[in-house]
């Protein structure tokens, strides 16, 4: 659904936000892409952010998005379905999903860290939680998504008060994948659903519809379908506005996606 996404400029960074989200109120959320002014090089890092450089553009794209002088809650990213909250991240798990509930610590926001594969970032309709998650194709098999549904549920969070956005990622025309692939995911999706998560070509390759997957588990979980919403671009093919690793191999930068309350954490040095 092309209109509920939108492409906005801030402070000479380019974001991507989606409606339902930013509607939510005491809630804030962006992901990134690779646009800073006219160049396509903005990068925020791999696994660790040792890079001083790194940290900055970190810090950056959190102010961007409205959360100045905060920290990215962000976990070593496995392809797994552990999810942890934000509270917890200060050693940077293993672990997929980062999540944040009413009452928690605020000032460390979750968020994770993606090219091609699927940024998804939850909300409570009325901000009493939210979630950052990560899923290739082999956290959509394990049910990455509905994890994180079951985590938020334990914290309280009724499935159906859930609004999801599946940001930016490889989508189906570029996403080509083996049969064991296409079995794994056809298999974690509702019965009737699994040809809704794949195609093969006229040329007889397989391509993969992530959004799709996790589109239909999320709605198996419980989450209405009509508060699932997916962004329209390719990461592959749109090289003016994102990060690809199928387009760019191990050089491939890398975006980020975020979530969280919107509380501002003291500024360095602020009494």
């Amino acid at each position: 659904m092309t209109g509920a996404f939108e492409l906005e400029e801030v402070d000479g960074l380019l974001l991507v936000r989606c409606r339902a989200l930013a509607a939510i109120p005491g809630i804030l959320h962006a992901f990134s892409t690779a646009r800073e002014g006219v160049s396509a090089g903005f990068d925020l890092g791999t696994a660790h952010a040792g890079d001083p450089s790194v940290q900055s553009r970190r810090e950056r794209f959190l102010a961007a998005a409205g959360f100045v002088g905060c920290t990215a809650a962000i976990v070593r990213q496995v392809h797994g379905t552990r999810v942890v909250r934000a509270s917890d991240t200060a050693s940077e798990p293993e672990a997929d999903g980062v999540a944040w509930h009413s009452g928690e610590p605020v000032g460390r926001i979750p968020a994770v860290r993606t090219a091609d594969c699927v940024p998804i970032l939850m909300a409570e309709r009325r901000g009493r939680a939210a979630a950052a998650l990560h899923a290739g194709w082999r956290g959509a098999a394990a049910g990455m998504a509905s994890k994180a549904v079951e985590e938020l549920a334990a914290g309280g969070i009724p499935p159906s008060d859930l609004v999801a956005a599946l940001g930016p990622a490889i989508l189906g025309c570029c996403y080509e994948i083996g049969w064991e692939v296409e079995e794994a995911l056809g298999a974690s999706v509702p019965a009737g659903r699994g040809g809704d998560v794949s195609r093969t070509d006229s040329r007889g390759r397989i391509k993969a519809d992530l959004h799709a997957t996790i589109r239909w588990q999320l709605v198996a979980s419980g989450v209405p379908e009509g508060a699932i919403h997916c962004a329209p671009w390719c990461t592959r093919c749109r090289a003016d506005l994102f990060h690809s690793y199928r387009r760019q191999g191990a050089n491939a930068g890398r975006m980020m996606a975020c979530i969280g309350p919107a509380v501002q954490a003291p500024r360095r040095g602020d009494p």
